[in-house]
């Protein structure tokens, strides 16, 4: 039940600043060492005293015409008084020991009196004693123990106040920024906590800080415009679908039913497909580390099966160009399979006669380069960056007819990335020409052994 009680109290009393714990911190290494040193000074200033204050009990000599027998015996009354300077001092003779219980000390505490300091006491012929009163020296001891406490706690407020000060100086920015920042929300992202001017670790914390809330504002801009794209395209087919049912609904004797149907299956089927295409977008946003089920394949067959089940219009010939040899790279075959249909998918639908597809490896930097080009209108230099964005579509693609909700390529973008792979859009006359780069692993024990990967 103690413990409890202790540590409840502890979390009362414990200071709970940063800046009253160093000020405390700072306070105590100054003020333990100082007290060391005053307590040192003044034992060494005692002893220094003590040895002057005996020195000066043994030179003394007895007064002129001082007779031992003339002297009573040592009691606790004066019994002849002398002075020399500041000193004073009583003389009589020896009886026994009645008066030497006494040790003579000098104490280190300043607020002693220094009539009440045990007297020093020495002997002149055997039968003769001097007793010789310490006052002065406590006085002076007094006087230097007060000094040094004085200097001792003056000089620990002094460097206690300056710690206070300096630390409140250095973590004013922090609290500035920390304001601001609790201050922030979902709908104030534009704001950005203070930088103060000295280039120290404070303004390399509010720099970074603002790079992390730009990346933040920039995400969720991304989000909000990526939610709002999402409504008006599934907006718009639910709108076809309702506006064909309601037309056919109304005149159901005038309506062709079989055509109806048709029309219905077609926009329900772009719905499931957009539907799809969402939440690959969200499974790959939350990937952050390698694809799901990565393993070593080959890439030049995920090619050729992907090119055996195309189906091309009439008008459009396929012309490959795949390396001999297993191409193997690491990562998902069926997202890198995706990745392929919707790069050839948006070849078709630009392509006028001829779609060249080429799988090479370049021994140089150990990488597999699949390039997909076609003979199109291709795209203007400007938009080589936006095409790779969720819901870009160029002008002569933004028809119904057309196909895509502008989702193809910025999935095979995503995909790419988490494969630590790179997608660009080269330029090239006529047509649009994609690559894709992946990295190959290297080979080890004489090759990669494609039928066990498989």
């Amino acid at each position: 039940m103690k413990r409890p009680r202790l540590r409840a109290l502890w979390r009362r009393l414990r200071p709970g600043t940063m800046r009253m714990r160093l000020t405390l911190l700072t306070a105590g290494i100054t003020l333990v060492p100082l007290a060391a040193g005053a307590v040192a000074v003044g034992m060494t200033v005692k002893m220094t005293l003590f040895q002057e204050a005996q020195e000066k009990t043994s030179s003394l000599s007895p007064p002129g015409g001082y007779t031992p027998g003339a002297a009573p015996p040592c009691t606790r009354h004066p019994v002849l008084d002398m002075t020399e300077g500041e000193h004073r001092f009583t003389i009589c003779l020896v009886v026994g020991d009645s008066d030497e219980g006494l040790i003579p000390a000098l104490s280190l505490i300043p607020w002693t009196d220094p009539q009440e300091s045990p007297p020093m006491r020495g002997h002149f012929d055997g039968d003769m004693q001097v007793v010789h009163s310490l006052d002065v020296y406590q006085t002076r001891l007094n006087t230097l123990m007060w000094s040094l406490t004085g200097g001792t706690l003056g000089l620990t407020l002094l460097i206690t106040g300056s710690t206070w000060l300096a630390v409140g100086r250095v973590l004013r920015p922090i609290e500035a920024i920390r304001s601001e920042f609790a201050d922030l929300s979902a709908h104030h992202l534009d704001r950005r906590v203070p930088v103060p001017r000295a280039g120290n670790e404070i303004a390399r914390l509010a720099n970074t800080m603002n790079d992390t809330l730009d990346r933040l504002e920039a995400a969720v801009t991304q989000q909000r415009r990526f939610v709002a794209d999402a409504s008006h395209e599934l907006r718009t087919p639910l709108a076809a679908l309702r506006a064909e049912l309601e037309l056919a609904l109304n005149r159901p004797e005038n309506a062709h039913w079989p055509q109806v149907v048709t029309d219905a299956l077609g926009d329900t089927l772009r719905l499931q497909h957009l539907a799809t295409d969402l939440l690959l977008l969200a499974r790959l946003d939350a990937t952050t580390t390698e694809p799901p089920n990565s393993r070593l394949f080959d890439l030049d067959e995920l090619v050729r099966d992907e090119l055996a089940r195309r189906r091309l219009p009439v008008h459009l010939t396929l012309v490959p160009h795949i390396e001999p040899g297993p191409l193997t790279v690491h990562g998902s075959s069926s997202l890198l399979a995706r990745v392929l249909g919707n790069l050839l998918d948006n070849a078709e639908r630009h392509a006028n006669s001829t779609v060249t597809i080429r799988l090479t490896h370049h021994l140089d930097d150990q990488t597999v380069a699949l390039d997909v080009q076609d003979d199109g209108p291709g795209i203007p230099l400007e938009d080589h960056q936006r095409i790779f964005e969720r819901f870009t579509r160029l002008d002569e693609a933004r028809t119904r007819d057309a196909g895509g909700a502008g989702l193809g390529l910025a999935i095979a973008h995503r995909i790419t990335t988490l494969h630590r792979g790179t997608l660009t859009l080269n330029a090239a006359t006529p047509g649009a020409h994609f690559t894709l780069r992946l990295p190959a692993p290297a080979p080890q024990g004489g090759g990669f052994d494609a039928a066990r990967a498989r």
